[in-house]
């Protein structure tokens, strides 16, 4: 089982050119919690996991106001690979994870 916890450094695909964000996952089980970061906001995300899958809601602040975004993806290794259904376009996310000293 691939291990979903991290920090992960995203580029995310939009409409309106790359964007880039910070995603921090924490998995207990199948409940996934955290937080998405942005340059100009942070949200709480909320969603489950099962294996190395991952799908989870949060609310981004884009140009046309906050929207709610659900992401849809894969943890392999230390790579994320998911896509984000927004109102109008779909965006493609890709990241990496941070990695931490102890």
């Amino acid at each position: 089982m691939t291990a979903i916890t991290g920090t992960y450094d995203l580029k995310i695909q939009t409409p309106m050119g790359e964007k880039h964000a910070t995603l921090v996952l924490e998995a207990d089980k199948n409940t996934l919690s955290g937080s998405f970061v942005t340059k100009s906001d942070t949200s709480s995300i909320s969603g489950t996991t099962t294996g190395n899958q991952i799908d989870f809601e949060t609310v981004i602040t884009t140009p046309l106001g906050k929207i709610t975004a659900r992401i849809i993806g894969s943890i392999e290794g230390d790579n994320l690979i998911a896509e984000s259904k927004l109102m109008f376009a779909t965006a493609k996310i890709s990241g990496i994870r941070r990695i931490t000293s102890e």
